[in-house]
């Protein structure tokens, strides 16, 4: 009996989600380009850090403020392009298990 990862419809079915998922990715990173700015998430993400019941970890806010928010040039191009590149990886299917994990 074979198992059902082994089974020729199950990775029918596997292929085509995991094709449909790198198309979603891909498109996310293409509509980023040029017009993405991660400025202000940053900023309201570490206002979310102080207060009585703060929502952001303190781990996290030094890293938004000390590194993130410098450097967020770096960050608008790099989001974009690692949201085409995990959408690439999935949909030609070159490490994919690495690839999901992203």
């Amino acid at each position: 009996m074979r198992r059902w990862y082994e089974n020729r419809w199950v990775a029918i079915v596997w292929a085509t989600l995991r094709i449909w998922l790198g198309v979603q990715w891909l498109e996310a990173g293409w509509h980023k380009l040029g017009a993405f700015d991660a400025g202000g998430f940053l900023q309201g993400a570490l206002a979310k850090a102080g207060g009585e019941a703060p929502v952001v970890q303190g781990w996290y806010a030094a890293f938004l403020e000390h590194i993130a928010l410098p450097n967020v040039k770096i960050i608008n191009i790099v989001i974009p392009a690692g949201e085409i590149l995990v959408g690439l990886g999935l949909i030609v299917g070159a490490l994919t298990i690495p690839t999901l994990i992203a």
